[in-house]
């Protein structure tokens, strides 16, 4: 009992001994008696106890608990401080009760964090597709801006000081929006700007002004479409590759243009032999003949055609094999259907057990005479697999195979049982005890 109540004394001095933050956070009103349980269960076992503190509070951190709950981890550092120092001194039952401390502060912030995701849930969707674009570092700024918005309504919740309506959150939300496209621009139209702003420097609109228009346009157009369609990605994608490249082109020529105007008749002879130079590097790699004494038009047009009959010939082979693959993979599907079918069908041929059933084979109980003294005439004899259990016949369950026919007056030779008109008079019933098949 003693002990109990020093626990709680020494607890609450802890509680109240916390700073700033301790003040602002609310805390769940059984708290205190959650940390003095949690505290107990240790049974003066501090070092278990300050073991089972920084687990939990490095896998907090690994959560982002620092961002769901940030007052809440405020109070853990402390608390977990002077878990580690009281364990060093050796004053156990202080280190047991900031360890407690330590483990039930984290309990909370974790149903803190899980408010969070169901209050602040727009805005924390919105984060994620700015992660996902890498807004952090693209613009770094304003995207911690638009965090700190996010953790201040975060540490409202944690203080419970109000709710958190949607009026609230919206211009929040638009700011994060707005960031979304700033990125997007920064990241697939700023390239093309750029490089077109490095091209009027260059005084590519007076040295190549056609190219540089076109460009200009082209980037113009870019940031437009970007803007009203930034959701689109793939659009945004190929609309700022696009620009870019249009730029990168008005540059390039522009340099070059200003690179001929400055020509002599010596540098004019000079920048034509360069022109032939290249083009008759790109015969050298298609294995093409000397080109150059023709025009230099004449030149690119022979390297041209080189080019083509040259794909032309190292296409048709893979062509034909492609055919040959595809001929072979039609071939082996029909043989593969086939076989299949073959299977199905025998399948439906061995599936009749109706015709084996014994029942439908055995069926003549008509056969079946009743007891007479006399033979009876009998009309029609049935053609039988298996000849039906007699009942007049003693001790034969199947008739048996007689090998010599009893001596009758006209009885005709039967290989198979025949269709019998007239049944012939039997003078004496031949009495049959035992049959040959017995033997």
């Amino acid at each position: 009992m003693f002990r109990t109540l020093l626990v709680t004394m020494m607890l609450t001095a802890l509680l109240a001994s916390t700073g700033c933050a301790s003040k602002r956070l609310t805390q769940d009103d059984s708290f205190d008696q959650t940390a003095l349980d949690k505290a107990s269960e240790f049974s003066g076992d501090s070092e278990r106890a300050l073991i089972e503190a920084e687990v939990k509070y490095e896998a907090a951190i690994n959560s982002a608990m620092n961002f769901y709950a940030p007052l809440h981890m405020e109070q853990v550092v402390e608390a977990l401080a002077l878990a580690r120092a009281t364990e060093i001194k050796g004053l156990q039952s202080d280190s047991i009760i900031a360890s407690a401390k330590v483990i039930t502060l984290l309990q909370l912030a974790e149903k803190n964090k899980e408010k969070v995701k169901i209050v602040l849930k727009p805005l924390l969707q919105q984060k994620q597709v700015l992660e996902e674009l890498n807004s952090p570092r693209v613009l770094p700024e304003q995207f911690n801006d638009n965090l700190e918005d996010i953790t201040d309504l975060i540490t409202k919740i944690e203080e419970g000081k109000e709710s958190i309506s949607a009026a609230v959150m919206a211009p929040i939300l638009e700011d994060l929006q707005q960031l979304e496209l700033d990125t997007l621009l920064q990241i697939h139209w700023q390239p093309a700007k750029n490089t077109l702003d490095k091209a009027e420097d260059e005084d590519a609109d007076e040295n190549a002004p056609k190219s540089f228009t076109v460009a200009e346009e082209l980037v113009e157009q870019a940031e437009k479409d970007i803007r009203i369609q930034y959701s689109n990605r793939t659009l945004v994608s190929q609309k700022g590759l696009t620009a870019l490249r249009s730029a990168q082109h008005a540059l390039y020529v522009a340099r070059d243009a200003e690179q001929l105007l400055k020509l002599n008749n010596q540098r004019a002879e000079d920048a034509v032999l360069k022109f032939e130079f290249l083009l008759a590097q790109i015969g050298a790699t298609l294995k093409a003949e000397d080109f150059r004494h023709m025009a230099l038009q004449d030149q690119a047009t022979a390297l041209a055609q080189h080019a083509e009959t040259q794909a032309s010939r190292l296409i048709a082979p893979l062509q034909n094999r492609i055919a040959e693959l595809e001929k072979q993979l039609v071939s082996r599907e029909s043989t593969e259907i086939a076989s299949q079918e073959v299977a199905e069908t025998s399948e439906v041929i061995e599936t009749p057990e109706v015709v084996d059933t014994p029942e439908v084979v055995e069926t003549p109980e008509v056969v079946d005479t009743p007891e007479v003294v006399d033979t009876p005439e009998v009309v029609e004899t049935p053609e039988v697999v298996d000849t039906p259990e007699v009942v007049d016949t003693p001790e034969v369950v199947d008739t048996p195979e007689v090998v010599e026919t009893p001596e009758v007056v006209e009885t005709p030779e039967v290989v198979d049982t025949p269709e019998v008109v007239e049944t012939p008079e039997v003078v004496e019933t031949p009495e049959v005890i035992e049959t040959s098949a017995e033997k």
